[in-house]
């Protein structure tokens, strides 16, 4: 029986030394499973922050371009809201000068048709005045008792 015990101890004894360099065995892979995880878990972290902080920027640099296009339309709202007032201003000023420059056609006509009763009236004048020379001549013919006037 010592026989038999001596070598089921031994035998317990080998199971105990493969299950012990299995662990050993198992803890070493799962170890440098784990390190292999590990590093890649690391590296992903490190990308997805530079993916992150890439983001970010871009997220900022939107926020700044959105704020300068709302800059941009609120200014093109106002410029448009000046340009239609000075347009309606320029039309009512086109049209204030058109309606003066009717007036200054209807005065020049004006002017024009008194300077030519003018002409007309100052021809009349000198022929009176001539007439009149005439008749003041005879009357000073027939006063000096002339017969020839």
């Amino acid at each position: 029986m010592g026989l038999i015990r001596d070598t089921l101890n031994v035998k317990i004894f080998v199971l105990i030394v493969l299950v012990v360099v299995a662990m050993v065995s198992l803890l070493v892979v799962f170890q440098r499973n784990f390190e292999d995880i590990n590093v890649k878990y690391k590296e992903k972290v490190h990308e997805l922050n530079t993916t992150f902080a890439n983001l970010t920027g871009a997220q900022t640099q939107l926020n700044k371009t959105l704020s300068d296009l709302e800059l941009k339309n609120l200014r093109e709202t106002d410029l448009r809201e000046q340009y239609t007032k000075l347009k309606a201003d320029r039309d009512s000023l086109q049209d204030e000068v058109n309606k003066l420059n009717g007036v200054i056609a209807e005065k020049d006509k004006k002017i024009t048709s008194l300077n030519n009763k003018i002409i007309i009236l100052e021809s009349d004048i000198e022929k009176l005045e001539r007439k009149i020379s005439k008749l003041e001549k005879r009357i000073d013919c027939f006063e000096s008792g002339s017969t020839n006037c």
